[in-house]
């Protein structure tokens, strides 16, 4: 969408519903009338065609009609007048009166008789009052104008426009006798054509259509206006005429005269647009109107809706205690008040019962935590191996905050060490009880047992005791004796330990008893083999080899030794990163389902005794004396109350720890106890961290390179997968070695440049 189509959607956002519905209104008229327009105007042209038409007609008509009875009367007086025999009573004023009235159309009378004097003619003319007849001379002129042929009435022309004469004679044994010319002034039939044949504009009152009157004898206009064509007689005349005018003519009866009516096109389509304006303004005035009315509904309906708003920001910004405007309504708006009235009383209490459940979980995740701090505090850590002859290396990641498995590594006599790993039924807080109670019993009878199957015996018998739940635990032991290397080991129900020797990977042979927990007096077959020297032995819980991943493939027993195969690893702690790496990135996004657990232990004949070996360090944070346990705690308090982030504290607290391992593992010789110093500097926008120790020159960062799994451990430079991760973890990293000591100076920002 480009900017200029948001900016007008934008445009069309109004923030009222009166608005909104307002402008849909408006909308809506734009729209029919505007789709309507051409059609309305052709339907009132239509309408007022014909409303012209029959107006017109009609006047027409009349005024043609009652000017042609007048004059046919006048016609009948004249046949009437001439047949009369009396010469002198026709001489007579008041003879002719009775038998033709003085009429304003008739202007002059020529009579012409031979029935008392031959040859006699005289004429009459109406007075100059109109109002009786006045003796003149004889008009021969008048009488000339008609020549009567057998007794036959016709009407002739006269020299002037608007009158006519109509002749008439009477004739006896074929011989005329009397004859008469009639001269027709026009004129009043003229004007009041002119005053009647036209139509009135109700709007402004002004005159509507020029009438015409055509003498057919002369083929002269007797009345026309200007806006007349010349040839209108010839013109087709019922209706509408060419170019949109109006045209109608009527032929009178008997007469040579033409009626007709103009209404041309120029000033029908004016008086067309009048109206159609007028109707367009009254729509919109109704329009106007309706749009007021749905206005004024509106606001009136969403005056309790605005409260009704203002009062949910309320409830939005947290004030549930907010009072709702009472709508006391059967509508959709008193709905919808009762509604939000009920959900601000349920959220209330929906929130207290949240706060309280909140409350409750953040007790149980600190039960929880602390009873994780308390499992974790019950396995020993890898450093716990003090004699030189045997090092270990372990793993427990549980699925939960606290989990079921278990390992556990402690020495029952001088020359002899026990190694345990197992795995609850169940996950959570009641496998965690089951776990430190099943601990607690093997480090206890441990001491009273002289052997594997033994000591097996004797948990299972006490935690089967009293065992409603049914709880269980699956576990392998072994006993090593480090003088003669003797590995004794039974199992309850546990897979058997892999043993890698010489570049192989190979399966401890084992037969299995019941799991711990099921029956009393159950009993555990014992085996044993005799461990060589750099011999590894891997302990692991089924979490490790069932382990999905999204397309729902098992990790497998098959796939963890040949992971251990194809590495080839040369100690026990790169046993515990490889399968861990080869774990993680099989499984991917997959989410982990049960506690991950490995052990893995490595012979060392060989080794000289010494001192426990975190008893020969001396480490120091920032001068401050520590053990080894106390790095990370004290390290994340120091950060933490700086106000660094969690991630960069986590970030540090590995890195501390790996660096630390190194120093530990590779730099320390018996002739030379290594002291460690930490010292951590704060900075704008870095945290500092620089590592001393005092053992012989050791470049850690030496060859320290991606890892690559498909590559042997024992063809990689020395630094392995710990220090790669320091070096990915720390934005900047440096050594020097002066003075006889090992510097590493390392640089973690506080925010990612």
């Amino acid at each position: 969408m480009t900017k200029y189509s948001v900016i007008k959607l934008r445009a069309f956002q109004f923030t009222s519903i009166t608005y909104r519905l307002v402008f849909a209104c408006l909308m809506a008229a734009v729209v029919i009338y505007g789709g309507s327009y051409y059609q309305m105007r052709s339907l009132l042209q239509q309408v007022m065609t014909g409303w012209v038409k029959q107006i017109a007609m009609s006047k027409l008509d009349a005024i043609a009609a009652k000017h042609q009875s007048s004059l046919h009367l006048l016609a009948e007086q004249a046949s009437r007048l001439v047949q009369t025999d009396e010469r002198l009573y026709l001489a007579d004023q008041n003879g002719l009166t009775v038998i033709l009235p003085v009429s304003p159309y008739v202007s002059k009378i020529a009579i012409s008789s031979d029935i008392k004097a031959k040859d006699q003619s005289f004429g009459w003319q109406v007075d100059t009052k109109g109002q009786s007849w006045q003796s003149i001379a004889s008009d021969d002129e008048l009488l000339k104008s008609c020549s009567v042929v057998n007794g036959q009435h016709y009407w002739s022309r006269h020299i002037r426009t608007q009158e006519l004469v109509f002749c008439t004679g009477w004739f006896m044994h074929g011989q005329a006798t009397q004859s008469i010319a009639i001269l027709i002034n026009m004129q009043p039939l003229l004007q009041d054509l002119q005053s009647n044949l036209h139509l009135i504009d109700e709007v402004d009152h002004s005159v509507q259509g020029h009438p015409y009157v055509k003498n057919q004898l002369t083929g002269n206009f007797m009345l026309r206006s200007e806006f007349i064509p010349q040839d209108i007689s010839t013109r087709s005349a019922e209706g509408a005429g060419e170019g949109g005018s109006i045209h109608f003519k009527r032929q009178l009866q008997d007469m040579p005269l033409v009626y007709g009516f103009y209404f041309p096109e120029a000033e029908f389509q004016a008086y067309l647009g009048k109206y159609f304006m007028i109707m367009i303004f009254s729509m919109g005035k109704d329009m106007l109107l309706m749009c007021i009315a749905i206005a004024l509904v509106s606001r009136q309906t969403t005056r309790s809706l605005r409260s009704l708003s203002k009062s949910t920001e309320e409830i939005a910004q947290g004030n549930l205690d907010t009072e709702l405007t009472k709508i006391p309504r059967s509508d959709e708006v008193g709905r919808l008040s009762r509604s939000f009235r009920r959900m601000r009383d349920s959220l209330k209490l929906h929130i207290l019962e949240l706060q309280e459940a909140t409350a409750a979980r953040q007790r149980m995740e600190s039960e929880l935590a602390i009873a994780a701090q308390i499992q974790q505090a019950m396995l020993p850590s890898a450093e716990a191996a003090i004699d030189p002859r045997y090092s270990v290396s372990t793993l427990l990641q549980p699925a939960r905050v606290v989990g079921g498995d278990l390992y556990d590594f402690f020495h029952v006599a001088d020359e002899r060490i026990c190694m345990v790993i197992g795995d609850v039924a169940n996950k959570g807080v009641p496998a965690a009880l089951f776990m430190a109670r099943t601990l607690s019993l093997m480090r206890t009878l441990a001491h009273q047992s002289s052997s594997p199957a033994a000591l097996l015996f004797a948990v299972n018998r006490e935690l089967a005791h009293n065992n409603p739940e049914c709880r269980f635990v699956t576990m392998f032991f072994a006993m090593l004796d480090l003088k003669t290397g003797l590995l004794q080991y039974a199992s309850a129900g546990h897979d058997a330990p892999l043993l890698f020797r010489d570049g192989q990977v190979s399966k401890l042979v084992l037969e299995t008893g019941p799991a711990l927990g099921l029956e009393e007096e159950a009993s555990f077959p014992q085996f044993e083999i005799r461990l060589l020297a750099h011999d590894i032995v891997v302990m692991y819980t089924d979490g490790i080899t069932e382990a999905r991943n999204l397309d729902n493939e098992e990790f497998s027993e098959a796939r963890l030794q040949t992971t251990i195969t194809r590495q080839a690893p040369a100690f026990a702690a790169d046993i515990i990163r490889c399968v861990t790496l080869a774990h993680q990135q099989f499984i991917a996004q997959a989410p982990q389902f049960d506690d991950l657990t490995l052990l893995s232990m490595q012979f060392h004949p060989q080794a000289k005794r010494r001192k426990p070996a975190f008893a020969d360090w001396q480490i120091s944070l920032n001068g401050q004396p520590l053990v080894y346990d106390q790095v990370r705690p004290c390290l994340a308090g120091l950060l933490q109350a700086q106000q660094v982030s969690e991630d960069v504290v986590d970030d540090l607290q590995l890195i501390t720890e790996e660096v630390l391992v190194n120093v530990l593992t590779h730099g320390a010789t018996d002739k030379d106890p290594a002291s460690i110093r930490l010292d951590v500097h704060l900075q704008e926008s870095a945290v500092v961290l620089d590592v001393t120790d005092n053992s012989h020159a050791y470049n850690p960062l030496h060859g320290v390179n991606e890892p690559d799994l498909e590559v042997d451990f024992a063809d990689r430079p020395e630094g392995g997968l710990g220090l790669y991760l320091v070096s990915a973890l720390a934005d900047q990293i440096e050594y020097h070695y002066a003075h006889g000591q090992n510097n590493l100076h390392i640089r973690k920002f506080l925010v990612k440049p």
